[in-house]
């Protein structure tokens, strides 16, 4: 059954909640919180030898894709957020306490958590780097193209294409199409740091795990004041649902310079094959930055 949830901006969220719920069949699987995407309602494939495709296809989020009838409730207030920001948006979902609360307040509320939640991570250059940024400083007015990071985390659709000996990941506008090496190969010593880095790739049962190394420092997210600096290196995980339809991406983060812990951020995105990819020349874009 396709349910078209994003008329709900409007309501109360536990009015949405339950009527969301009144629309699913019974033994339906349906997840209905990010937490419970990843453990209960959506399932995604356990170990099991990976198709050659198995990844393949554009993935959006609900920034570019809001009307998809997939999305989940949960969905609609997602983000590049870590497992303790999930935790609290199960719990303002499901708490009758929030009944009151608008879908606004809920997504303000979940903002404030995340930006708590990383921030409490950074290290005295990280504080100092997200006082004193200015958006007029971003790279790609200059027409300089995202590096690894920010084209894994940017809201904009992404491409996954796979082939014998590599992955590449492409975006659109100031993305940087990324190649991931599965052919077995070490990471190169002594190389140079670069925006995209080097990145090798490898099959864990049905996940897809990535490790990337020697990025230049950059900015990592578009929406907060994440910077990575030329020590950072990242793991990323990306699972797909048994039914094919959902990608779930857990994104870690480790540099020492910028964060006293290694940053762990979830998202899921959804196949949707009837997008397509817009690739605007720079000239075009760099003025609405």
């Amino acid at each position: 059954m396709k349910i078209v949830v994003n008329p709900i901006r409007a309501l109360g969220i536990r009015a949405a909640l339950g009527k969301f719920h009144r629309l699913i069949p019974a033994g339906a699987a349906i997840a209905v919180s990010c937490l419970g995407c990843l453990t209960l309602g959506v399932r995604f494939s356990e170990a099991q030898e990976v198709l050659p495709s198995a990844f393949e296809g554009i993935w959006s989020t609900t920034v570019t894709a809001i009307t998809h009838p997939d999305w989940t409730i949960d969905d609609l207030f997602a983000c590049n957020c870590t497992r303790e920001t999930y935790e609290y948006l199960d719990q303002l979902l499901h708490d009758p306490a929030n009944d009151h609360l608008s879908a606004a307040d809920i997504q303000q509320a979940i903002r404030g958590r995340n930006l708590a939640a990383i921030e409490g991570l950074f290290t005295e250059t990280a504080k100092e780097y997200a006082l004193t940024y200015d958006h007029a400083d971003d790279p790609s007015i200059q027409c300089e193209y995202f590096g690894a990071f920010r084209t894994v985390l940017h809201n904009d659709p992404i491409l996954i294409e796979q082939y014998e000996d590599h992955i590449s990941i492409k975006g659109e506008d100031m993305t940087s199409d990324r190649i991931i090496y599965t052919d077995g190969r070490s990471h190169p010593e002594n190389e140079t740091p670069s925006p995209l880095g080097h990145s090798i790739g490898w099959y864990e049962g049905s996940t897809l795990v990535v490790k990337t190394i020697n990025v230049s420092a950059n900015i990592a997210e578009d929406n907060l004041p994440i910077h990575n600096s030329d020590e950072a290196r990242s793991v990323e995980r990306y699972t797909r649902s048994e039914d094919g339809s959902r990608l779930h991406m857990e994104f870690t983060l480790i540099d020492p310079v910028m964060f006293n812990e290694p940053l762990v951020l979830e998202r899921t995105r959804l196949l949707t094959p009837e997008v397509d990819l817009l690739d605007a020349p720079c000239e075009s874009i760099s003025g609405e930055f």
